[in-house]
């Protein structure tokens, strides 16, 4: 499934080895092509499929991530986006933004990107507090903690589904630091450019979450 590029995808086999995939989607993903593909393995049953849409611009920057995610996806210690919320909860109105990330087999620069859903994207790391992204091999790195001496973050309006993305690369992506908040449409070909020049041990990570008012 990992021509998907603009979807987080769950595959789960029951014990009547019927499949179910479900996940969210900023693309054009059809069911129907999920059920057929799933088809191919199970011959005469057709999978269950259960998929939300969010909004399409969200699909970009997982377009350009999608070559160095496709490559974290085959490694051996892989970069992950860990959230304390269970898969599917949404953040609520005031609640803390804060997660971990679990560095790659390498020694990394992090860029931590959060996509609004209003089109606007935050640079969680680097940030004005935390110039550095810099982290060892394996290790973790909690970002939002408040009292850490960080930078935290309040969940607020607008709400829907959003994006986090992470980029670990060998060198940091970019020479000088972006503004802490700026235009999607904006940042989008800086990225990109970064990407075509970055090391080829770079990988990428995203994870959607959804945001609500209490």
């Amino acid at each position: 499934m990992t021509e998907f590029h603009c979807a987080e995808l769950e595959v789960a086999v029951g014990k009547d080895q019927r499949i179910a995939i479900s996940g969210l989607t900023a693309g054009d993903t059809d069911p129907d092509s999920l059920a057929l593909l799933a088809q191919d393995f199970l011959t005469g049953q057709r999978a269950a499929v259960e998929i939300e849409r969010v909004s399409p611009a969200l699909c970009e920057p997982l377009t350009l991530i999608g070559p160095f995610r496709a490559a974290n996806a085959g490694a051996a210690s892989s970069l992950l986006i860990r959230f304390k919320n269970a898969t599917g909860t949404p953040f609520e109105d005031g609640q803390d933004l804060m997660f971990d990330i679990v560095a790659p087999d390498f020694p990394a620069h992090l860029q931590v990107d959060y996509f609004t859903s209003d089109g606007d994207v935050i640079h969680l790391l680097p940030n004005p507090l935390e110039i550095s992204g810099r982290v060892a091999s394996g290790a973790v790195r909690r970002l939002g903690e408040r009292g850490a001496g960080g930078r935290f973050w309040s969940i607020g309006p607008p709400y829907g589904h959003e994006l986090i993305v992470v980029v670990a690369s060998p060198t940091p992506l970019f020479a000088a630091p972006r503004p802490e908040a700026e235009a999607a449409a904006s940042y989008l070909p800086a990225l990109k450019q970064a990407l075509d020049s970055a090391a080829p041990a770079t990988v990428a990570t995203a994870r959607f979450l959804k945001t609500r008012a209490r």
